[in-house]
């Protein structure tokens, strides 16, 4: 444990030593009318329906085409691991992982009360799920991200049919009320990378004069990978979520319920104090999915509770960003619970805008730690990657600090330790990291 206490230390020390733009870790103004599937009918009531449906977003016929593309290299070096090989060994094996993606969307308004929306993402290095070198096939690279429509029925009801992601949660790291709905989890070291959603059917209710709201979703079953799969109607789903505004704070209440499945129910809270911002989240079940899936019988069910506390702060003079966020997960029985978030979860991220006086030097404090899951066996978590779990979760601790440079504004190199902990009786694993952004961004 005295080593966890040290490496721990490390990190928040050095959270005041590095730093990077605000900007990687909270979305702008700009990203909200560049458009996330979310930027016309928003999860939150912050627009109303009425200034929606009388086209103040987009204009009637118009057509928008976007997206982005971010590329990069990174190279981890191993500099200690408890394997028995010399630097040398290390040096030789030293991975490099190209990251070459892109999203593409198509947002259509043909008149005021409809809008056609969709969204693919392509992605390389192309991913091989099976044995060795398989095939590769078009679903080892591209995706179907978004596609719906949104229609209205007068100027208070409003809907959305098509698989979308549903922005329930408040959560930054860590949000089981996003998970409630959406078929993936955030990336604690892409948090601001968009999860995958779900096909269902969801009204908004907007009170009149007001930003409070209700939503209601029926969610189609829609899991197509299994040869066997048949989606019967019996294994649709019903959720429900209200929000209410109050001063600066928004809160949520809201349930969810599939016959034969566990039912839940979520609050959700965001607002803050001055230039502290605050959210948080708990969810409560009645059973965990893998006692459903053994026994549809309503009694002798587990009582499980998951909660979410956390906190984000700006600085403008110094540039600083820092948000941090505690997660429980109560949830020891199902699998990915069970050995990747169960427990007590502490995630933090400072950055620094602004190192030598110059906005080209910038920097990034990272750092997870989870005490309390059961420890990853090799055939799990090879289950697990083919599931597109994030590797962050896969580690009991990771902390990292990369240094930036910016020679112009489409190149960034980064270098700084990458350090992991399988476990608590294991011996830490050093890397170091490098990183290249070249290129990429918005269009």
């Amino acid at each position: 444990m005295k080593k966890v206490l040290f490496l721990l230390s490390f990190a928040f020390l050095a959270a005041g030593l590095f730093a990077q733009s605000d900007d990687d870790l909270f979305s702008s103004d700009d990203d909200f009318f560049f458009d996330e599937g979310v930027a016309e009918i928003s999860e939150s009531p912050a627009a109303t329906s009425s200034e929606l449906n009388h086209g103040n977003l987009f204009e009637n016929g118009s057509v928008k085409v976007g997206g982005k593309i971010s590329s990069s290299l990174s190279t981890y070096t191993t500099l200690y691991a408890d394997d028995g090989k010399s630097f040398g060994d290390h040096l030789k094996d030293t991975t490099l992982l190209p990251d070459l993606s892109a999203e593409l969307f198509v947002d259509a308004r043909p008149n005021q009360v409809l809008r056609l929306y969709t969204k693919f993402a392509f992605a390389y290095p192309f991913k091989d799920y099976g044995i060795g070198f398989g095939t590769i096939t078009i679903s080892n690279w591209f995706k179907m991200k978004e596609l719906f429509t949104d229609f209205s029925l007068g100027d208070n009801v409003n809907f959305r049919f098509g698989l979308h992601t549903v922005s329930w949660g408040a959560g930054y790291f860590f949000s089981p009320v996003s998970d409630i709905i959406n078929s993936s989890s955030i990336d604690p070291e892409n948090p601001d990378l968009t999860v995958d959603g779900s096909l269902n059917l969801r009204t908004q209710i907007t009170f009149k004069d007001s930003q409070n709201c209700l939503w209601f979703y029926l969610i189609a079953p829609s899991d197509f990978s299994s040869a066997s799969f048949v989606p019967y109607l019996k294994d649709t789903a019903l959720a429900l979520k209200s929000d209410l505004v109050w001063g600066n704070w928004e809160f949520g209440l809201g349930g969810y319920y599939k016959l034969d499945s566990a039912p839940k129910a979520l609050v959700t809270a965001t607002g803050g104090f001055k230039k502290i911002n605050l959210f948080a989240e708990a969810v409560y079940s009645y059973g965990a999915a893998s006692e459903w899936e053994s026994s549809t019988d309503w009694s002798g069910k587990s009582h499980i509770f998951q909660g979410t506390l956390g906190c984000s702060y700006y600085w403008k003079t110094p540039s600083i960003t820092l948000a941090a966020q505690y997660y429980y997960d109560g949830n020891d029985k199902d699998l990915k619970s069970k050995y990747l978030t169960s427990g007590h979860n502490f995630a933090l991220v400072t950055n620094f805008g602004r190192i030598f006086g110059s906005t080209d030097f910038t920097a990034t404090i990272f750092g997870m730690l989870n005490i309390g899951k059961t420890k990853l066996d090799d055939s799990t978590k090879t289950m697990l990657e083919t599931m597109n779990v994030s590797t962050a979760y896969f580690s009991s601790l990771t902390l990292s600090a990369l240094m930036n440079y910016s020679p112009n504004k489409n190149m960034t190199f980064g270098l700084g330790p990458y350090i992991t902990m399988e476990d608590f009786d294991s011996k830490p694993n050093v890397s170091l990291k490098f990183t290249a952004s070249l290129g990429g961004g918005k269009f």
